[in-house]
């Protein structure tokens, strides 16, 4: 908590856009590299993690019940929560309002 993806690609952005102004192209390619991030962490990682947890679960109950002799854990990535990604957004936006200020 929270999220440094999140904050690095909200500063990032928010510096291109003060610097840039948000009717640049390159402002633009820096906001779908930040929503894509957002999306990332928050939607596919987190799936991913409660799926793989889910898995372990499966493989557990199935190797206690002698169908495994042995079962190799999936890795479990959690992601981050919706509120972990926007708290880092908004201290990557403040940062990067820091940085264009100073």
């Amino acid at each position: 908590m929270p999220s440094s993806h999140s904050s690095i690609t909200a500063c990032l952005c928010t510096t291109i856009g003060y610097r840039s102004g948000v009717d640049s192209d390159v402002f633009i390619l820096s906001l779908v590299f930040f929503l894509v991030t957002i999306r990332d962490a928050v939607g596919v990682r987190r799936a991913n993690g409660m799926q793989a947890r889910r898995l372990n679960e499966i493989g557990e109950i199935l190797r206690s019940q002698g169908f495994y002799k042995e079962f190799n854990r999936l890795k479990e990535v959690n992601g981050h929560s919706p509120m972990e990604a926007f708290v880092g957004s908004l201290l990557g936006f403040f940062i990067g309002i820091a940085f264009c200020v100073l």
